[in-house]
């Protein structure tokens, strides 16, 4: 179910995207209404019009002038074409486009147009200089009346886009102001959502305060409620490894005394389960011991200088009452060389007691347990490879972890304190090595164990 303050996010959210969405539509329409106010010059029609009918006028003027000998023909050449650079500007370029947006049409400016096409000859004729009086007289009349109305046409047209221009810039006006005025509540909706996001981003900063704290508080309990466990076992570990010596030493005693004075076969069966529990109760405490000396850091290493060969048969030796109880044998293959490193062999032993116990726990009668010695470069590598029921892939991860056990109460033989494997882990790191496995599921386990091999100048 969706929690109230998601919810609120969502539509936050939401709401701040459309926000979004309408001010880039805002700020389109606006940068339109901004380009469709022409500036003024050459590209305004109002003033392109009222140069084309300041122009004619003067045509007119000067063709009068020029009538009365006042002005020459080359001058009246120049005027019209002054005249007719205006008419084209009107009839080329952006100007067309922009007439057609005011809605004003051009019909006087075309019908002027051909009017200077039609007039074209005569003006060229006045700059001939046998032209007589007469035919100037004549020729500047028929001009004249050529051109005649077009002044308040053309007055007309001006008008007109003056007008035009009037409406679309008040539109344009009244259109910025609305944007102008959206742009302005699009601006208080975005501060307003800035400011409900601040506020519920400062809840939630507080909210993760809060629970770390609180987690922390958890876990600083959990770490003295498992210290308090430790210690607890510990203590017990103590009290009991004393009394629990004694109880195997006279097991023992007990069961030479059996087996030399008496056939009572229910009487040693009944020593021997006891002095095997016992044994398996020992090796709990110390390894509960051991765990806790490894987590205060009390555990001492010795390093000095061992022949890794003698290691590994010192500790197949140590299981060998392991494999007579499972009915599993050994197979050791090791290199004929001398395997020299600098480290401590009662640890390294320790480790390798606890992998080759493993593997013969988890293997079926009659079969071999494989203790493989090899070099690698300048480390020696030693595996303990067993045939037995794998790790499963989903457990591999946590195989070093304290108190794990693979199918814990599953196979009633194959019981231990789930220590073995984390205090071999943090042995092996004291002692510089490194240690791993890999395993496939149904087909056995390969533990190892690296150590570096001194140089050969220091053997």
């Amino acid at each position: 179910m969706i929690s109230f303050g998601k919810l609120i996010r969502g539509v936050l959210l939401t709401l701040f995207l459309a926000a979004a969405i309408f001010g880039m539509s805002t700020v389109h329409e606006l940068n339109g209404k901004v380009r469709s106010i022409q500036p003024s010059g050459q590209s305004d029609p109002l003033w392109v019009a009222s140069q084309l009918q300041f122009e004619l006028l003067r045509l007119q003027n000067d063709l009068g002038e020029f009538a009365l000998g006042y002005k020459t023909g080359e001058a009246i050449s120049l005027r019209f074409d002054i005249a007719w650079s205006r008419i084209n500007i009107i009839k080329t370029g952006k100007l067309p486009r922009t007439l057609k947006t005011l809605g004003v049409s051009d019909e006087a400016v075309t019908d002027l147009k051909e009017t200077f096409v039609t007039i074209e000859p005569a003006i060229v004729e006045l700059s001939a200089a046998s032209l007589s009086d007469e035919r100037r007289a004549t020729l500047v009349q028929e001009i004249l009346a050529q051109l005649d109305g077009y002044d308040l046409q053309i007055r007309n047209f001006l008008l007109n886009v003056a007008h035009a221009k009037t409406d679309s810039t008040v539109e344009a006006s009244a259109s910025l102001l609305s944007l102008s005025n959206a742009l302005r509540f699009l601006g208080v909706m975005i501060f307003s959502l800035i400011f409900t996001f601040t506020i519920l981003l400062l809840f939630d900063l507080r909210r993760a305060r809060n629970a770390e704290t609180a987690m922390r508080q958890l876990a600083k309990e959990a770490s003295s409620a498992a210290q308090m466990k430790m210690n607890f076992m510990t203590v017990v570990s103590h009290e009991l490894r004393t009394p629990l010596t004694s109880i195997l030493g006279g097991l023992s005693l007990l069961k030479r005394h059996l087996s030399g004075e008496t056939q009572d076969e229910m009487a040693l069966k009944l020593v021997d389960v006891a002095s095997r529990n016992g044994d398996r109760l020992l090796a709990l405490i110390n390894d509960v011991l051991d765990a806790q000396a490894l987590e205060e850091g009390k555990v001492t290493i010795n390093p000095e200088r061992a022949d890794l060969n003698e290691i590994v048969a010192s500790a197949v030796e140590s299981c060998q009452p392991y494999a007579e109880r499972f009915g599993v044998t050994y197979a050791i293959a090791s290199q004929d060389a001398e395997l020299i490193a600098r480290t401590d062999e009662s640890r390294v032993v320790q480790v390798l007691v606890n992998l080759i116990s493993n593997a013969t726990k988890f293997s079926s009668s009659g079969q071999t347990v494989e203790i493989r010695l090899k070099k690698r470069g300048q480390k020696a590598r030693i595996e303990v490879v067993d045939h037995g029921m794998g790790i499963p892939q989903e457990q591999q991860k946590a195989i070093f972890s304290s108190f794990y056990q693979v199918n814990p109460g599953t196979v009633s033989a194959i019981k231990g304190s789930g220590l073995g494997l984390n205090i071999s882990q943090r042995l092996i790191e004291l002692l510089g090595g490194t240690i791993g496995f890999h395993s496939v599921e149904g087909e056995g386990t390969t533990f190892w164990i690296e150590i570096d091999l001194l140089p050969v100048r220091e053997i």
